[in-house]
């Protein structure tokens, strides 16, 4: 009605603008038209003219010491906004005047309750997968491939991973094998000469260097002879081939690659910070996030003692069994390093706090005639690992503290508890 009310009066007020400074034209004009128009016609004029009539000078009045602003009506103090009235200070709801609450916000968080625990403070930080066994075999002589290991087979250690042509190294061998059984057989003869007298001190000297020289060629022969095969260093599955079967390499040149993927090490770096926390067998957490292992549970094996003068870190490596084959090498893994345990300790959520100008503080939830009413309290911190941060001062067990909704939290606000964690 208040809308309709004020769309009437501006009309009016429109027509009694435009109607006033042309009376006298209107009176002529419509005079002579009037005298022309037909019965019928002219009571139709006559009945719209009353009604513009009616409408100018009709229409509720907006009574004294009300204002009408962008449809709120204001009475006598009072304030009409989305269908609640404030009086003498008091916020009705729903229009209600028998519901008076508050004038304190009412804001809507979730808490938690303080209890203590033993915590555990931890290191993150993120590491490599990589093989403790992984080897890029080469060959120690030359020859041509007669054979090598598919891709993907799985050997022990000793098998032949490729098979070179043995044929001049064989004959070399037995060449050397006869050569030296000569001169065994000659220092034999010699020494029984010499005991006799027969032969000279010299000729004696001679045989034996002979045989030592021929016993050095045939473990030189026997070494090539195995050289043509190149054996696995240690147990594993071929990963890749450097070489094809028919071509000739020459000593040094790769051949396969070689990796054993059962038993794996996580190499990490750690800040220069941490350097006096961290000891051999320290307890390490182990996420592993596309090998849907979850958490696993390890312990550091090696702590180096060198720090990276370029990212200021140490290495660390923590070893790990892959039992189900699910691990694979230069995957990332994240570690969370155990530093301190701390029996007894208070602990909030990270977003909990608070920080400004004059330190950090909580907001908690106290009691007042059965409202809950924002309290701040300053806090002193401690230890922080992941979400959690301690607590050392500030909080006592079973204090409730806000957790969400503290952005918009101001002391003294009225809150509803959405969610109470324990």
């Amino acid at each position: 009605m208040n809308r309709i009310s004020t769309i009437l009066n501006s009309f009016r007020m429109l027509m009694l603008s435009l109607f006033t400074p042309f009376s006298r034209l209107f009176s002529t004009l419509f005079s002579s038209l009037f005298s022309s128009f037909m019965p019928v016609t002219r009571v139709f004029v006559i009945g719209f003219l009353g009604l513009m009539f009616v409408i100018s000078c009709g229409g509720p009045e907006q009574d004294a010491g009300q204002e009408v602003v962008e449809g709120q009506v204001v009475v006598e103090g009072q304030a009409v906004v989305e269908g609640q009235a404030v009086v003498a200070g008091q916020e009705v709801v729903s229009g209600s005047p028998s519901n008076p609450r508050s004038t304190n916000r009412i804001v809507s968080v979730e808490t938690v309750i303080v209890e203590s625990n033993d915590f555990t403070d931890r290191i993150r930080t993120t590491g490599t997968v990589e093989a403790i066994d992984d080897a890029v075999v080469s060959s120690e002589t030359s020859g041509r491939v007669l054979s090598i290991r598919d891709l993907g087979e799985v050997v022990e250690k000793g098998d032949a991973l490729a098979q070179l042509d043995d044929r001049l190294v064989k004959a070399q061998y037995e060449a050397a094998v006869a050569g030296f059984e000569l001169a065994a057989s000659t220092l034999e003869r010699l020494e029984a000469l010499y005991a006799d007298s027969i032969v000279s001190t010299q000729d004696i000297q001679g045989a034996r260097a002979q045989y030592n020289q021929a016993a050095a060629q045939r473990n030189l022969a026997e070494k090539q002879l195995q050289d043509v095969k190149i054996a696995a260093p240690f147990r594993g599955r071929v990963e890749e081939r450097m070489v094809r079967r028919g071509e000739l390499i020459n000593p040094g040149m790769p051949v396969v690659r070689l990796v054993n993927t059962n038993q794996l090490r996580i190499k990490a770096g750690i800040s220069e910070m941490y350097a006096s926390d961290l000891s051999t067998g320290t307890t390490v957490q182990v996420e592993l996030p596309m090998s849907g292992l979850g958490v696993l549970d390890a312990e550091v094996s090696f702590v180096g003692q060198v720090i990276d003068p370029d990212t200021r870190t140490f290495t660390i490596e923590v070893e790990l069994e892959n039992r189900d084959g699910l691990l694979k090498p230069d995957m990332i893994a994240g570690l969370l390093v155990e530093r301190a345990t701390i029996a007894d300790a208070i602990v909030i959520p990270r977003n909990a706090i608070l920080r400004n100008e004059t330190g950090t503080s909580v907001f908690v939830a106290q009691e007042v005639n059965g409202v809950k009413i924002a309290s701040l309290v300053p806090v002193q911190t401690g230890l922080t690992s992941g979400s959690l941060v301690q607590i050392t001062d500030g909080l006592t067990e079973g204090d409730e503290v806000v957790v969400t909704g503290t952005r918009i939290l101001s002391l003294g606000d009225e809150l509803n508890v959405l969610n109470r964690q324990p």
